[in-house]
């Protein structure tokens, strides 16, 4: 009589620990999933454009606590591939906080400019005048269908660094 009532039980639904086991196994072969999906450079390249707007950042607060100008200068590689960011016076002087940022994972810079901020945070053209027009930077990845592109601004009269995709 005992054995007929515990098989009617067990037949009727899954055990809590079924259930543990079956979700941990599909959160792994979700992630695994996702993992074919998105490539890194993918992943990474939001990250890589606020590093550089958080670069271009420190150059205008360089700028403003030291009372000197100071430059952005992005260059691209000959190939296209990847791209290295400076930060530099623009003065003779050396600076012995320069920093710098190599773009990786396959994120390629847009193109090679320089754009400079005065001692009160605005960004100037190399002749110190004020810029007329935003200037951009743009980060992108491309390969088959994964094509991911973000866009770092700096306003021209306030000097606001912002991040789009």
């Amino acid at each position: 009589m005992r054995t007929a009532s515990r098989t009617k039980r067990a037949g009727a639904g899954f055990t809590l620990l079924e259930m543990v086991f079956i979700v941990v196994v599909l959160s792994a072969l979700t992630k695994f999933a996702m993992m074919k999906l998105v490539t890194p450079a993918t992943m990474t390249l939001p990250t890589q454009a606020q590093s550089l707007a958080d670069l271009i950042r420190r150059a205008q607060s360089l700028a403003v606590v030291r009372g000197q100008r100071m430059g952005v200068s992005v260059s691209v590689a000959a190939s296209g591939a990847n791209g290295h960011v400076d930060v530099a016076c623009a003065a003779s002087a050396p600076c012995s906080t320069d920093t710098s940022l190599t773009v990786s994972q396959g994120a390629v810079l847009g193109s090679a400019s320089t754009i400079y901020f005065n001692s009160l945070g605005q960004p100037v053209n190399s002749a110190g005048a004020p810029l007329t027009s935003d200037a951009s930077f743009t980060l992108s990845y491309q390969t088959g269908a994964n094509n991911a592109t973000y866009t770092v601004t700096v306003a021209a009269l306030t000097g606001r660094v912002s991040v789009s995709p």
